[in-house]
């Protein structure tokens, strides 16, 4: 008998020959009334290590983008504003919405999913909603056009007590975590 088949006598709880629920467990430990425990918080090593992974993620896409309006413009005859206007749009889309959209979508981009952080709300741990990831993302971008101020944001999270916190992550309420604690 497979098991999902009902057994003589046993009714089954999920429905007639339905498999029983899948179980997601919690993507972190509950908060408490002050935030994430601190074993929950993730490290500044890793943090880099995704922030790096990142990077990279945006930087291919956008050399992809480029070639192929570098071929399209040679095919028809040379830099065309078309090409020109390609190249802007694909740069902005993937500035724009890649670390927003995974962030408020999975809780967290490539990077940090491979290096197994999340971004979550300081108050309840849940996802940032798109407005908040995107807010986040613009404070780390602004910021990073301030001398020495993308360096010294990333670095805060060195010194920030007691969530770790850049000021990227102050500004949306956020904090970032291990996937798994």
């Amino acid at each position: 008998m497979s098991h999902y088949q009902q057994q003589p006598g046993v009714q089954n709880p999920y429905g007639y020959n339905a498999p029983p629920p899948q179980y997601y467990p919690p993507s972190m430990p509950p908060m408490g009334p002050s935030g994430p425990p601190e074993q929950a918080l993730a490290n500044q090593g890793a943090r880099l290590g995704a922030r790096i992974l990142d990077t990279i993620f945006m930087i291919v896409p956008i050399v992809v983008m480029m070639l192929i309006t570098m071929a399209i413009g040679r095919a028809s005859g040379g830099a065309t504003p078309v090409v020109a206007l390609l190249n802007l749009l694909g740069f902005a889309a993937v500035l724009v919405f890649y670390e927003p959209f995974m962030t408020a979508k999975y809780g967290a981009t490539f990077g940090k999913r491979i290096c197994g952080l999340r971004v979550a709300r300081l108050s309840d741990g849940q996802n940032l909603s798109f407005g908040a990831a995107f807010g986040r993302w613009a404070v780390y971008m602004l910021i990073g056009f301030i001398p020495l101020g993308g360096l010294i944001n990333v670095l805060s999270c060195c010194w920030d007590k007691p969530y770790r916190q850049c000021f990227h992550d102050k500004a949306a309420s956020s904090v970032v975590v291990n996937r798994t604690a």
